[in-house]
């Protein structure tokens, strides 16, 4: 997962002043001595100096607030690991498993990767639920022997780690893996949560979404601004008890598509929807395309929302369905008409 696939899908968007400075997140090395434990103050994760026997080697964290955070372990001549925690504006961990994986797959370095085995659930520790996926992979160039990944719910977060080795067998890491997850210190209040649905790798969706060529960007809409912001204040509360959790419980997707290390785009099953949603790269990032909610078959319109992992920002609709390129070329492009920041009541409308 890397630095280096973060930027390649969300450079687009960052390359642009039509966003806010807040975006533009800065990283920070925090200041851990290696002979401490570490916990992350809003999920209760505790992070050891080795688990399963990788050192802990640095903690860093994207932007402020400690929502994205990664854990290095281990020995880049042996074993070394990742660990990426981060509250996905998404949460769905076949989605970001799905995202990981074509960060693998495709990735040079692993010449042609093949996969070791089939993705399993599995449960976090201390819970019950196969809530979780996990893989492994044979590099088919050197110097890896074998690579990994694993993505596990935590509440409104995921952890995600990723393990490679250039001296273990795929089945040897796998154990290393296994041994890593289990090493941290798993929040009881999250690991016992009985409603987190079985997590299934995503499949291809049965017939493509049409996109319309014409489809153009329509002129700012400040009552749509304001919809929209409200639609994304609202996506992003969290459930106030577990029954309602249990209601709240992630939607299932199928792929669109042909995924790459930039982007894959998602659709709601079951159901012939008109609307999609982009997963940039691999951390976290979406971009939202749906029916706006003013439009009516005389006069379309879909809504676009760029979603960060702690802000929502709202662009013009689009007078037909567009395809994902021209959303991605449009926010480059265009200033948001609305924003507001997660967990917050409160909405900005930006001068046009």
């Amino acid at each position: 997962m890397g630095k280096g696939s973060i930027a390649a899908g969300f450079a687009l968007l960052l390359a642009t002043g039509a966003l806010p400075a807040s975006v533009h997140a800065q990283t920070s090395t925090l200041d851990v001595p290696a002979s401490k434990k570490w916990k992350h103050a809003q999920t209760g994760l505790i992070v050891p100096q080795a688990p399963g026997g990788l050192p802990r080697t640095e903690i860093t964290s994207e932007g402020q607030g400690e929502l994205d955070i990664a854990v290095q372990f281990g020995d880049s001549k042996k074993t070394q690991a990742t660990l990426y925690l981060f509250r996905p504006s998404l949460m769905s961990v076949p989605v970001w498993f799905d995202r990981v994986e074509t960060q693998i797959l495709l990735r040079s370095a692993y010449g042609n990767a093949v996969a070791a085995d089939t993705p399993s659930g599995f449960a976090v520790p201390g819970g019950t639920a196969t809530a979780a996926l996990r893989r492994i992979y044979k590099p088919s160039t050197p110097p890896y022997s074998a690579t990994g990944a694993a993505v596990l719910p935590l509440g409104d977060w995921l952890v995600v780690v990723r393990i490679s080795s250039i001296d273990q067998a795929p089945a040897q890491l796998d154990a290393t893996m296994s041994a890593l997850i289990a090493g941290l210190g798993w929040p009881a209040m999250w690991a016992k949560t009985q409603h987190a649905p079985a997590a299934v790798p995503i499949q291809p969706c049965a017939t493509p979404l049409r996109y319309d060529a014409k489809a153009k960007m329509k002129k700012p809409d400040m009552a749509a601004g304001l919809l929209g912001a409200t639609l994304a204040m609202m996506a992003s509360k969290r459930p106030e008890t577990e029954e309602k959790a249990e209601d709240a419980s992630p939607a299932t997707f199928c792929r669109d598509g042909e995924p790459t290390k930039e982007l894959g785009v998602y659709r709601h099953v079951p159901g012939d929807t008109q609307d999609y949603v982009i997963a940039l790269s691999d951390a976290g990032r979406t971009i939202s395309v749906y029916p706006d909610l003013f439009s009516d078959a005389k006069k379309p319109g879909y809504a676009v929302t760029l979603n960060t992992l702690d802000q929502s920002f709202v662009y013009p609709a689009f007078d037909r369905l567009p395809e994902p390129a021209k959303v991605l070329q449009a926010i480059d492009k265009t200033a948001p008409i609305s924003s507001t920041a997660r967990d917050s009541q409160t909405i900005n409308i930006q001068e046009q």
